[in-house]
């Protein structure tokens, strides 16, 4: 069993939001992720997707997005990304996706000794990676006790605990924000994130160790649509 990482699919195969309007990259964007999918990752594998997965306004119309997602290989875990909109309560989803995808919402799952723990998160605003309202400082205020409370449903005796949230962390020049602090003092080894989106910056910085925290940085685009290798325990 491996453990690849791949966030930010917006798939749209019931939604009218053809991707390439960003750019000639995300042309035939949702081939792209099968075609490497399907080179990478292994029945026995699990793929983290740290959010915005599909278009879909609301849980009925994500069906066909799930389906794709359920037809590749391998285990798949779930978080809500920003443009989620279609998440409703995590029951809800649970009874909606295929048997291989695993949501989590502010909670955890574990795979032969590996945990790994889910939450949202929203924008930091002492990161500056973008601009921030009064509203969003409410909001993420909110979202670190959320990813406290995920971290504190992983059990004891994990030999790897990995959490998985949408937004960033860290700065591109490896400042840690105040949820680092959390997910250090719960013992986490990786972190994997997405949200951010090819432009004029170059997002590599965010693949680095902080506070002995592994960061992986899985948008889609960024990685040409191919799942990238978080952990292998065989190695």
């Amino acid at each position: 069993m491996r453990i690849f990482g791949l966030s930010d699919l917006h798939l749209s195969f019931q939604a009218d939001k053809p991707m390439d309007v960003f750019g000639p990259v995300w042309q035939n964007h949702a081939q792209k992720i099968r075609e490497a999918w399907l080179q990478t990752v292994g029945a026995d594998d699990v793929v983290l997707v740290p959010g915005d997965i599909s278009w879909a306004m609301r849980l009925g119309d994500a069906r066909e997005d799930f389906a794709f997602l359920g037809g590749l290989p391998g285990a798949k875990v779930v978080i809500k990304g920003n443009h989620d909109y279609w998440w409703a309560s995590l029951s809800k989803v649970r009874e909606s996706v295929p048997p291989s995808v695993v949501p989590l919402q502010n909670s955890s799952t574990v795979f032969d000794g590996i945990g790994v723990a889910g939450s949202r998160l929203w924008l930091d605003p002492d990161l500056k990676l973008e601009s921030t309202t009064p509203e969003d400082m409410k909001i993420w205020e909110r979202e670190l006790d959320r990813l406290a409370l995920s971290l504190k449903t992983l059990p004891a005796g994990l030999r790897t605990r990995i959490v998985m949230t949408h937004f960033p962390p860290i700065s591109l020049d490896g400042r840690p924000g105040r949820a680092v602090e959390i997910a250090r003092d719960a013992g986490c080894d990786i972190w994997v994130f997405g949200h951010m989106h090819l432009g004029s910056l170059d997002y590599g910085g965010f693949n680095r160790t902080v506070d002995g925290i592994r960061f992986e940085f899985v948008s889609a685009d960024y990685l040409d649509f191919r799942p990238k290798l978080i952990l292998d325990p065989g190695l």
